[in-house]
């Protein structure tokens, strides 16, 4: 039975959560014959060729990388692990609920409004932070300014604020990014998202987003009443400093 390139991904993903290297192998090569532009299965590729300290591999798969993103950060920092003939500790983030659950999770791609914040300053499975007013549902950095990111469309915000409602616990993470792009998942205790694919209709995609045609784009259903928000949310940011680097 041929699996899915979802659950080949998530296959993946448990695999080297548990360091089991080959089978990791084994499946990203089989997410790269269905999708042969899959820049996440190459990252993932490069790590587990790094943590079997077969450099030459990692090598291949980490320049097949940069080859489609010459400033991808993960690839450049390993390369020079690679090019040293080094093997980086391979350190298993908080991940029990990073792995997406059929009705109880959805992914999600978000543009980051704030001025001086990109993806960069983000690591994976670093907790992000929810909040509502007036059923609108925005997501915020953690930290100490709680800068916001961006707002949830009304078909998802609907979902979180059932969830809210049901007493549900909610857990929002970064799991990946570039540039002003952010990747996110929303796990509720409770089921509230759609079981399929979610039936929110995606901006249209960049190059960049290829990789993850599983994710969808946030949209915003309540243009005129986010827009307004976000326009005097703005005009407050422009006499508040930059987020400085960490």
């Amino acid at each position: 039975m041929n699996l899915t390139l979802s659950e080949l991904q998530k296959l993946s993903i448990k695999a080297a959560l548990n360091k089991n290297w080959k089978e990791a192998i084994e499946l990203n090569l089989q997410i790269l014959s269905q999708d042969e532009n899959n820049l996440d299965a190459r990252l993932r590729l490069g790590v587990a060729y790094l943590q079997l300290e077969d450099f030459k591999n990692a090598k291949k798969y980490y320049s097949q990388v940069l080859e489609m993103d010459p400033i991808n950060k993960i690839a450049l920092e390993k390369m020079k692990f690679v090019k040293e003939k080094k093997i980086q500790e391979f350190v298993v983030p908080d991940t029990e609920r990073l792995l997406k659950e059929p009705g109880n999770s959805i992914e999600l791609t978000l543009e980051i409004l704030t001025k001086g914040i990109t993806s960069e300053k983000f690591k994976f499975g670093d907790n992000l932070i929810l909040k509502v007013k007036d059923k609108t549902v925005s997501i915020h950095r953690d930290g100490e300014r709680q800068s916001l990111i961006n707002y949830l469309s009304e078909a998802v915000s609907k979902a979180i604020l059932k969830s809210i409602s049901k007493k549900g616990d909610l857990d929002i993470k970064f799991i990946g990014g570039k540039e002003k792009k952010i990747k996110i998942i929303i796990t509720s205790s409770i089921s509230v998202f759609p079981s399929e694919k979610q039936d929110i209709r995606p901006y249209v995609k960049s190059s960049d987003d290829s990789d993850t045609p599983e994710m969808n784009e946030v949209i915003n259903d309540n243009d005129e009443k986010i827009k307004e928000t976000e326009d005097q949310y703005h005009s407050e940011e422009e006499d508040a400093p930059a987020d400085k680097e960490e």
